[in-house]
């Protein structure tokens, strides 16, 4: 996978809370020409977070707010649900049949966000993505997640990617274990984690030629393992790469 960024701003699990991201934004975007956010933009974890009608309008309207960088939005373990609801117009009573159901899943959230939530932005979304020779991830790529393909050969990377940006624009009724699979480390029954839903602490493993960007477990302070980082630290930390380099910054919680 190619990347040619300069700076590249990354933020971690937003959860509705617009006006933290917005902050960072103001004081950053300026100076990123790439900007990359890591999924779980839905259920909110602080009081003070936007309603969901607010949260799909502000997340449609960045990249015409913000021209001069490109985004890459990725999909976390609380998006997916919402992301299958839409794709199979399925409504609120039809909740049980949503094979992505998460512990804060509204089925009735899914009409708002059908409503105020653009096509563009849906179709954007990505499994993971690459920037300076870092991958990034809601929660983290696990060589499991390979299959049969070798993490070490050519084009292995962009072809996993693929299969897994087919998987995110039309969800699969049987979840796809290198994405949406629940690891015992998170109450599931699946032996590791998909890429939404690994678990920092008990599943990932900095193992892969690339370092990574994570978020998803919630953890008081930036936390590394090996060459990678977890930055969720509920609305508290964010990332700058440049030249290869990983900086993480702090942002007062909003």
């Amino acid at each position: 996978m190619k990347d040619q960024s300069r700076h590249c701003l990354v933020l971690p699990d937003i959860h509705q809370n617009t006006a933290w991201a917005e902050a960072i934004l103001q004081k950053e975007a300026f100076r990123a020409d790439r900007i990359v956010i890591l999924g779980d933009y839905f259920d909110p974890k602080v009081e003070s977070a936007a309603d969901v009608a607010e949260t799909c309008h502000y997340l449609s309207q960045l990249e015409e707010r913000y021209p001069a960088a490109s985004f890459a939005f990725l999909v976390g373990n609380h998006d997916l649900p919402y992301l299958y609801d839409l794709q199979q117009n399925l409504s609120p009573q039809d909740a049980a049949l949503n094979p992505y159901f998460n512990g804060a899943y509204n089925a009735y959230l899914s009409e708002s966000i059908r409503s105020h939530l653009s096509p563009q932005f849906l179709k954007q979304l990505q499994p993971f993505a690459f920037a300076q020779g870092w991958i990034l991830s809601h929660a983290g790529l696990h060589p499991r997640h390979f299959g049969s393909l070798d993490p070490s050969a050519p084009q292995a990377l962009d072809t996993l990617h693929a299969q897994l940006t087919a998987h995110v624009h039309q969800l699969p009724g049987e979840k796809p274990d290198a994405l949406a699979a629940i690891g015992t480390a998170r109450g599931g029954r699946d032996p590791h984690g998909g890429i939404a839903w690994q678990d920092w602490f008990q599943e990932f493993e900095d193992s892969l030629e690339w370092p990574q960007i994570v978020g998803h477990t919630l953890i008081p302070e930036p936390n590394q393992k090996g060459r990678s980082w977890n930055l969720d630290t509920k609305n508290g930390s964010y990332g700058i790469l440049q030249a290869g380099r990983l900086e993480i910054r702090r942002h007062p919680k909003e």
